[in-house]
């Protein structure tokens, strides 16, 4: 279906939406302009006025975010912010762990996903509810990163919270429940056609079939549950849908003096486990449970000093049950066959064998698991106004303290399986497994502290037709984590000066001067800086009262900035010895413990650079349509990579790591919204994405490959090189004409592979560069909605493309390590099927030929979602004043309900393990 889902049908469909709006908009002109000259917008370490911003950045507010229904805010921001790629990690509830990463992917190192600041400070952010979230804001070239200096090279993703307002109390109460279930779980196979499929496959392996036709009866006809169990694991251990619910109460206001914000939200998630805990002492019910609590206080203490209080926490726990997480338990599914044994013998125990566990009893008498976990994010500002020395100058001072801290509890024992055999006419049992006392593992935690300081000197004047804005900040932060002898450090100097004249050219220069620990002394230090140019063309006399153009700003920037998280190892500078083991000397074995030396210390290494340059246009046509387009170009240098050109192997030691690797990312984003007129009670707006980002490795330090097409040097960061499938061998013949293949005896039916160099040889040589990565190129969001009256409807759809998955596991390796077969194996090769086939013959074996890793099992992982709907209504005003109220809305929502891609099977996002969740709801926020 996605086939031809290519660049050009993507941008065809963003320009076609495009001449729509902009069909829509002219209708509806004249009308008065929607940009707002005196709206602030959230930038580094502080605000700046819509029109005078010439970097590159993205925002979408905390009410779109309510709009998924999920326990993680960030499964919330999927295709809604320009440039910000979420890639989905799992979706198990408290498990939730979505990548971030901007502008796509730009370094072959480990520190890829965006620096994520909460209110100006490094923080939790997965856990907040959406509901405290004024808005988030993603930073992406080098004039709006700079400031953050060997930090800001992946972009960095700014979460503002809601603040007071000067105004009376409002009060605000929303409630939301509704059911999640799986949206796909895998098709495997029943025990008949498993049975009938593993005859076969033995057939192809020249193996006489195991299952005879009183057998194959048996298990179509179900009349044997013990000796011929059909049982369908998903269904036994899961359930159809489970409960979830959000209550979230706030209260905002304030006056001249004081202004607050306060909030407590309450959320609750049931797993798609059965209810164990109520069916056995020995495990849990599957549950999430989080609180959060907010209060952001600012106060007036006299004409030139205020003061502001930021305090925030979360308290979860969570219980499975099963250890640690689900993953065990869906491993275990997916592999044992439908027929290995029943769920419950004759006599009521457990079913079992030497092979497997059994998954239900897995769930009901293995153990639990339990977790809790609190966070707490403070700040104290004090700001004090310097009238006294000119007029706009201020300095403050921030001191803030952040802290997390989880800790688990694993409690297991074993129990006893049977797997009941015939002895003649009686019912034999061998006992697996011995039953034992819970057992509690309480050692296990996670902590991290961050304590920061920072000071600031602000500078906000207008005179006459010159505007001019500066901040110079002091910043130092010291990040503290369980298992790390030595915390983390950054200390620094930022600055942002800006200058517009007649709010129409704008010119901003800030940097960065900042180092850290990871580096060797004199060496901890970089300056990163960037400038930025912006020409606000619609002041212009030319255009100024234009009827079409209302606004049209043109920016340009190129600047320096660094990315400091190189390597999982720290002090690389420093030669470090290891503790290998123990020598063995003598008649008496006695041993002397020993040194290792490990890998070699290098004094030069340094953060990565990366060089950026960015092109944006704004624009707003008719007073209705608004348009922004950037394009950029990233050079990301000194990446940390191994010496493989530079040392040979008998170099005797481990290489050292080096700072020479290069990545080139290039691409571009299109922004497009409509808000139309309010005209006979309806009003509807369309919000619409698109970007696209490629990178490619300039260097390596690649070793010298025999071949040209070895080298991953010209290629994407994780491109995969896999061997080249050229369907299936018909016969004997085509076996013999082709390069010898060694993985495996071959048959017909079986993979044929490309010979790359043709040496007659399929090894590793013939591995190529094929498809995609899993992180897409091009993400499209598309955001329409509607109201009418008292009603109102708003979707999100997602796509992305070019992106490739591999298909991998039981999933889809049929029969492999003694596991069940999939629909997938439906469409096998066979002589009456070569023709049509879609799967490589049927093995019982480990076939080491088929499953090797080739374009075969790689497939387009391009799909379309439906990330939300929501229809509303809001009672009317004068139905509400009766009871005090100024606004009441009743709302249905649904959350990631469908999936249209090309991975049949499973999901293609989430693959194997707990399944991505489909939410529906039913809520209601009153506000009084």
């Amino acid at each position: 279906m996605l086939s031809n889902f290519h660049i050009s049908k993507i941008l065809a469909l963003f320009c076609c939406s495009v001449t729509v709006l902009c069909a829509w908009a002219q209708e509806d002109a004249p009308h008065e302009s929607i940009v707002d000259s005196t709206r602030q917008m959230p930038v580094a370490f502080g605000f700046q006025p819509d029109w005078m911003i010439s970097s590159a950045q993205s925002s979408v507010t905390g009410s779109d975010l309510t709009k998924s229904f999920t326990s993680n805010v960030a499964t919330g921001l999927y295709g809604r912010l320009g440039g910000l790629t979420v890639l989905q990690q799992g979706a198990e509830p408290g498990l939730e762990t979505p990548r971030l990463l901007g502008r796509g992917v730009g370094t072959f190192g480990p520190g890829n996903d965006v620096l994520i600041m909460v209110d100006g400070f490094e923080g939790a952010f997965e856990q907040l509810s959406p509901y405290e979230i004024e808005s988030i804001t993603l930073l992406k070239d080098a004039s709006a990163t700079a400031v953050y200096g060997s930090r800001g090279a992946n972009g960095v993703l700014l979460v503002t919270t809601k603040r007071g307002l000067e105004g009376p109390l409002e009060i605000s109460f929303s409630a939301q429940t509704g059911i999640r279930s799986a949206l796909r779980l895998p098709d495997f196979l029943g025990s008949y056609d498993y049975a009938t499929l593993h005859n076969e496959a033995r057939v192809n392996d020249g193996l006489p079939p195991l299952y005879g036709e009183t057998s194959l009866e048996a298990y179509r006809s179900g009349n044997d549950p013990y000796f011929h169990p059909d049982v369908n694991w998903y269904e036994e251990v899961l359930r159809s849908h489970a409960p979830a619910s959000s209550y979230n109460l706030s209260l905002r206001g304030g006056n001249s003096t004081v202004r607050y914000f306060g909030l407590v939200n309450v959320l609750s998630e049931q797993g798609l486990f059965i209810r164990s805990g109520n069916q056995s002492e020995n495990s849990k019910n599957s549950q999430y449970n989080r609180y959060n609590f907010r209060t952001n206080i600012d106060i007036r203490l006299n004409r030139n000093l205020a003061a502001s209080l930021t305090l925030s926490g979360t308290v979860e726990d969570k219980a499975n049950p099963v250890a640690n997480d689900a993953s065990d338990i869906f491993a275990t599914m997916a592999v044992i066959p439908p027929n290995a044994f029943p769920v419950y013998n004759p006599n009521h125990t457990y079913g079992g064998n030497a092979l497997f566990s059994n998954p239900l009893g897995d769930v009901l008498e293995k153990g639990h698991f339990t977790s809790n976990g609190r966070t707490l994010q403070s700040a104290f500002r004090l700001e004090h106004q310097l009238g006294m020395v000119t007029d706009g100058l201020k300095v403050s001072a921030t001191i803030a303290f952040n802290n997390f801290f989880r800790n688990y509890s694993n409690k297991l024992r074993n129990y006893e399986r049977y797997l009941m055999e015939r002895n003649n006419s009686e019912s034999v049992y061998q006992r697996y497994g011995e039953r034992s006392s819970l057992v509690g593992d309480e050692g296990g935690s996670e902590q991290w502290r961050n304590v920061v300081f920072q000071t600031q000197l602000n500078y906000d004047r207008t005179i006459g037709n010159h505007a001019l804005m500066g901040m110079l900040l002091y910043n130092v932060d010291s990040y503290s984590r369980l298992g790390e002898l030595y915390p983390f450090k950054h200390l620094g100097v930022s600055g942002r000066f800006t200058y517009a004249n007649q709010q129409k050219y704008i010119g901003e220069f800030s940097f960065g001067y900042m180092g850290s620990e990871r580096f060797a002394p004199g060496k901890r230090f970089g300056f990163f800086p960037a400038v930025s140019l912006g020409w606000v063309a619609s002041e212009e006399e030319f255009l100024k009262d234009h009827s079409v153009i209302n606004h049209l700003k043109v920016r340009t920037s190129f600047g320096l900035t660094g990315n400091d998280r190189i390597a999982d190892e720290r002090f690389l500078f420093e030669q470090f010895y290891r503790n290998p083991g123990s020598y063995f000397f003598g008649t008496d074995n006695g041993s002397s413990s020993s040194l290792q030396e490990g890998r070699a210390a290098n004094p030069d290494v340094t953060w990565e650079k990366d060089r950026k340059f960015n092109v944006g246009v704004e624009a707003e046509l008719f007073g209705r349509l608004q348009l922004t387009a950037d394009v950029f170009r990233n050079h990301r240098y000194d990446i940390l990579t191994t010496a493989n050109r530079t040392l040979p192997d008998i170099y005797g030691i481990e290489s050292p790591l080096l700072s020479e690797g290069k990545v080139d990312n290039k691409g571009f984003e299109l922004l497009a919204r409509y808000t139309s007129n309010r005209a006979k009670n309806v009003t509807f707006f369309v919000n619409a994405n698109l970007w696209y980002a490629r990178n490619q490795i300039a260097e390596m330090s690649e070793e010298f490959r025999r071949h040209d097409y070895l080298q991953r040097t010209g290629h994407r960061v994780g491109q995969p090189f896999i061997l080249e499938a050229m369907g299936f061998f018909g016969n004997e013949a085509e076996i013999a004409e082709a390069a010898e293949q060694r993985f495996a005896a071959i048959r017909s039916g079986d993979i044929r592979y490309k010979d790359q160099n043709g040496d007659n040889v399929i090894n590793a040589e013939d591995y190529v560069s094929q498809g995609y990565t899993p992180v897409p190129e091009i993400t499209l969001g598309l955001n329409p909605g509607f109201s009418w009256n008292a009603f109102d409807l708003e979707f999100f759809v997602q796509a992305v493309t070019n992106r490739s998955v591999y298909l991998s596991g039981h999933y889809f390796h049929a029969f492999q390590n003694n596991g069940k077969v999939s629909a997938i194996a439906l469409d096998r090769w066979t002589p009456a099927t070569a023709e049509t086939a879609t799967y490589p013959r049927l093995s019982s074996v480990n076939n080491l030929n088929n499953f090797q890793p080739s374009s075969f099992w790689q497939v387009d992982g391009s799909f379309i979602k439906l990330r939300s709907v929501e229809l509303g209504y809001t009672i009317r005003k004068d139905v509400l004043q009766r009871w005090s109220m100024e606004n009441l809305r009743v709302f249905a929502n649904g959350t990631n309900l469908f999936s249209v891609d090309r991975v049949k099977h499973t999901d293609p996002e989430t693959l194997t393990g707990y399944p991505a969740m489909r939410t529906l709801s039913l809520g209601l926020k009153v506000q009084f």
